[in-house]
């Protein structure tokens, strides 16, 4: 399976300067198929799927997690699966790509809001790897899927910054 990402930027958004480095976004899509692969069989799934990757401001960013999560502050992350019901993944068949939702990124929410022992780079593969899982089902509700969640995410941040670095595990 291929996994593409399909990439925009918002209204207000300076693209120079809020874009997540583009090696992560390259390695994204052949580090998200591998961790989907083994989340469903393959005879099950299309051969394509597809993420979209949105880039907004402080201030878009804002507006949406009031419309989403009632809560006026900006946020990192937020992510829009379009096949979970009841907190379960049930992606749709017979599709030849199969689209499986949106995570939108504040960049410069991110930049601004590091951890002392993260880089930017760090943390936004953190936030996509944290984004994806959540199109797949994951959830962070209850202690438990959270702590699930977590290891996920760890793994999956380090897989895209190995990938982005060539395999050389660089960051």
């Amino acid at each position: 399976m291929k996994v593409h990402l399909r990439l925009d930027s918002g209204e207000d958004s300076d693209p120079a300067s809020s874009a997540l480095p583009d090696d992560l976004l390259s390695a994204a899509g052949e580090v998200f198929a591998s961790a989907f692969a083994g989340f469903a069989p393959e005879a099950e799934l299309p051969p394509e799927a597809e993420i979209s990757v949105t880039f907004l401001s402080p201030g878009e960013m804002r507006e949406q997690n009031m419309l989403h999560r009632g809560l006026d502050e900006p946020t990192d992350v937020l992510s829009f699966p379009l096949w979970e019901e009841e907190g379960e993944f049930h992606p749709g068949r017979g599709m030849p790509v199969l689209p499986l939702g949106d995570i939108v990124i504040c960049p410069e929410y991110i930049r601004d809001n590091l951890p002392p022992d993260k880089t930017f780079r760090e943390e936004a593969a953190l936030m996509l790897a944290h984004g994806f899982l959540h199109l797949i089902g994951w959830d962070h509700a209850e202690e438990a899927g959270e702590a699930a969640m977590t290891e996920a995410q760890e793994k999956l941040s380090q897989a895209l910054l190995d990938a982005a670095a060539g395999g050389r595990g660089e960051n």
